[in-house]
């Protein structure tokens, strides 16, 4: 069974999902951060012939978290708990539990994740994050003394060793770095969970393999040196270690700050169920529609781009100011279409073809006037920006940024290295050049 994870940071975002879907080709797919509401989902999204969809959508904050699962019709499960034993008691849309039987008589629960991204400096957020991990722990340790077959899939948002970290790997031989790294309580709890029940399928194969990064600061532009973090993982009960044949970081798909994460695990005694559980996609009234067929996505829809002359003339393609010119002498008023960004204003002759001379050479006038007048207004407002400074690392022309964190210093902007983050001791990674623009 392949089962895929992957905190794709907005779905909609994903403007081909269904071509993802397909290259993916996964038995099950686990995805985080959807942010989609039940009213935003379409057939396209949710519907396939090959495989089922339970969402768990955010209630309380809409365009955040959210979370969904596709399973292969040949692994249909027999009970799906989108609350995931009151683990997203918030209603953020943090967890589905898919149940599937097993030829053995045992039960194999895939719980699909998004725990809380937060740090210890940001006290109830934190907290959140800690109640999520001690819940997600008794879940697990629940199922296991059930003798189930359990399966943690999803954005954890925790690093557990040193080299799970770009940044922790090039501080290691930092101790004071080291000691605030360990001291958080998430990881204490994560690795609890590991020590307690759970299997990591990637350690499990490569326990000291480096540079195995899911997850990249896109405004760092992280991926392009792989200076990341590993925080999606694929968890199996400690029973089921041997049944792990392989896993792959999925790192040249892009489409996310994230790159799904697969594992082979051989579950080869899954049993379909013969009934659709309630929750499946299916069974949404507002979805009642034609299904999306893998095998026809391929064919790009043509967009009708060809434009008549009737468009110009009715404006039902192209928006158009209209300024109103007269003559001095008191004849009509005339429509005249602008059409250049110099706001130059230019009579429509082709409706007024009757116009006296006159009317026209007032008109150019006019506009010769106001295009005069108005590309020097412009040219006073854009100013511009004097050339960037060069880094002191590189000489090369530096990147202008803004602060968008919220603070003293919310909006101000400023210069730093154009390379992107990487280690420290690499020629082609961000150099520790910074300016501020605005005093």
């Amino acid at each position: 069974m392949k089962i895929i994870t992957w905190n794709v940071n907005g779905l909609r975002s994903l403007k081909e999902f269904p071509k993802y879907l397909s290259d993916l080709d996964p038995d099950i797919l686990c995805l985080q951060e959807t942010k989609i509401s039940r009213t935003q989902l379409d057939n396209e999204t949710a519907k396939f012939p090959e495989f089922y969809s339970f969402f768990n959508h955010p209630l309380e904050r809409q365009g955040h978290a959210g979370v969904a699962t596709y399973v292969k019709r040949a692994y249909c499960p027999f009970f799906v708990d989108l609350q995931a034993d009151n683990l997203d008691s918030d209603r953020e849309g943090r967890a589905i539990a898919t149940y599937h039987k097993q030829k053995d008589g045992n039960t194999l629960v895939v719980i699909n994740v998004y725990v809380p991204c937060a740090y210890p400096d940001e006290s109830d957020k934190y907290e959140k994050k800690i109640r999520f991990l001690e819940k997600l722990m008794d879940y697990v340790r629940k199922l296991s003394c059930e003798n189930n077959d359990v399966v943690v899939a999803g954005d954890i948002n925790v690093k557990t060793s040193i080299i799970d970290s770009a940044e922790a790997f090039e501080n290691r031989n930092d101790p004071k770095f080291l000691a605030e790294w360990f001291g958080g309580r998430d990881k204490v709890l994560f690795n609890s969970i590991l020590q307690d029940s759970l299997v990591d399928t990637l350690r499990h194969l490569h326990p000291r393999k480096l540079e195995c990064y899911t997850c990249w600061n896109t405004q760092l532009n992280g991926r392009a040196n792989n200076y990341g973090t590993r925080i999606d993982y694929i968890l199996v009960s400690k029973s089921c270690a041997g049944l792990i044949k392989s896993c792959s970081i999925m790192s040249d798909v892009t489409g996310s700050d994230h790159c799904p994460f697969s594992a082979d695990i051989d579950f080869s005694c899954v049993l379909p169920s013969t009934t659709i559980p309630s929750e499946c996609t299916i069974f949404y009234p507002e979805l009642h529609g034609k299904q999306t067929s893998l095998s026809g996505i391929f064919s790009k829809r043509k967009a009708d781009l060809s434009v008549t002359d009737e468009s110009f003339d009715t404006g039902k393609h192209v928006k158009k100011r209209k300024t109103t010119c007269s003559s001095s002498a008191g004849a009509a008023q005339r429509q005249c279409t602008q059409t250049k960004l110099k706001f130059s204003v230019t009579c429509d002759t082709k409706q007024k073809t009757h116009a006296a001379p006159k009317q026209i050479d007032t008109a150019t006038t006019f506009s010769s006037k106001v295009s005069s007048t108005s590309t020097v207004s412009v040219k006073s407002l854009l100013k511009g920006l004097p050339p960037p400074p060069l880094c002191s690392g590189h000489h090369q022309a530096s990147s202008l940024k803004t602060v968008s964190k919220q603070g003293p210093n919310f909006g101000k902007r400023f210069y730093c290295c154009s390379l992107p983050i990487g280690p420290s001791s690499s020629k082609s990674s961000r150099c520790n050049f910074f300016k501020w623009l605005d005093k």
